[in-house]
């Protein structure tokens, strides 16, 4: 199940139907806390409820928008004189405000509840809200830009990783076409599905595993037919994947080191073995592949390795606290061993 991303309440154009919502339930707590109610009904429960809404509404909002910029800014005293001024002319102000709404419920209505709101706690809610509402407001624009940036640099890491895939695709694709092998046409077919995949359907934080774990298999499937006979290419999923979700391309570059990096002794077969399974939330894949010891597989001060560390940061950011990987590596033998839960 994809998980809600809560933060878009808190954006346009949901903020302002959230904060209507959370309003409306102020109003409704009110209505069910308050002990006066019980006397009240009609237009003079309505009248009343409202007026105690505003007097936390008019503050919280005052703060948010007319101080609170000053501090972000850097402007500490002013804003400290601009909060003080505020706090004392809301105090003075609110009562009469107030009073206003209600004269108009009185006259409309003929309502015979009112509230003397120069006898209530004005400066306790003025001074209690404009402090909380500041707070609020600043630690949830500090998690919303956390949100963005960690996003920026998850389309960054995107950005490498198709280019990463296309690069030792169309390598394999030219060392045939070189060799005028038959398997090319079927090869640049497997190739162009699997692009479509990663190009358009991947633009979303999360897609279905079992799409995902279709275009795993086309992969491995177009890797057969590149591969020769004597090369041992063994995938295996077991699970119910539907209705479950996961990060694209997570899974992709582990295999594909599989296929890209394995070798075998001489007189050995060469093998690459895939297992995935899921069972409740936890996926767990293994990716093996075998190795010859006496293959130097990359000479000293070559590039490489941009997968792997490409979705180690992948999975610190999208999985933190969620994912196990081991990595698992002897003279003749390479694995990565992932878990993820997708809960």
């Amino acid at each position: 199940m994809k998980r809600f991303d809560w933060t878009r309440l808190f954006t346009s154009p949901a903020k302002v139907y959230a904060q209507l919502a959370f309003w409306i339930i102020v109003f409704c707590l009110y209505i069910v806390l308050k002990e006066y109610p019980q006397r009240l009904s009609g237009w003079a429960l309505i009248c009343i409820v409202l007026q105690e809404t505003l007097e936390l509404a008019i503050p919280s909002y005052s703060q948010n928008l007319l101080i609170l910029p000053f501090f972000q800014r850097g402007k500490w005293v002013l804003g400290g004189v601009l909060y003080l001024l505020q706090v004392l002319l809301l105090i003075f102000l609110i009562p009469y405000i107030l009073n206003a709404v209600g004269l108009i419920f009185y006259a409309l209505f003929h309502i015979r509840d009112r509230v003397d709101w120069h006898n209530e706690h004005i400066a306790f809610s003025v001074i209690a809200f404009t402090i909380v509402a500041m707070f609020f407001k600043i630690g949830l624009d500090r998690l919303i830009l956390d949100k963005e940036q960690r996003e920026n640099e998850l389309r960054h890491l995107k950005a490498q990783l198709n280019p990463h895939f296309l690069f030792n695709t169309l390598n394999n694709l030219y060392g045939l076409s070189v060799a005028g092998s038959q398997k090319l046409p079927d090869l640049m077919l497997k190739l162009s599905e699997l692009l479509r995949y990663s190009l358009y359907d991947t633009n979303q934080h999360y897609v279905a595993l079992q799409k995902e774990l279709n275009y795993i298999g086309s992969y491995v499937e177009l890797e057969r037919i590149r591969m020769s006979e004597r090369t041992e290419i063994a995938l295996e999923m077991t699970g119910d994947f539907s209705e479950r979700y996961i990060a694209p391309l997570m899974l992709i570059v582990f295999i594909e080191n599989g296929f890209k990096h394995f070798s075998a002794a001489r007189d050995q077969q060469a093998f690459v073995h895939i297992s995935i399974e899921l069972t409740d939330d936890v996926l767990h894949m293994k990716a093996g592949n075998s190795v010859d010891p006496d293959l130097v597989r990359q000479k000293k001060g070559s590039k490489g390795g941009i997968g792997l560390k490409n979705v180690r940061q992948r999975l610190d950011l999208i999985y933190p606290q969620r994912h196990i990987l081991v990595i698992r590596q002897d003279p003749a033998y390479f694995e990565a061993d992932l878990k993820i839960n997708l809960s």
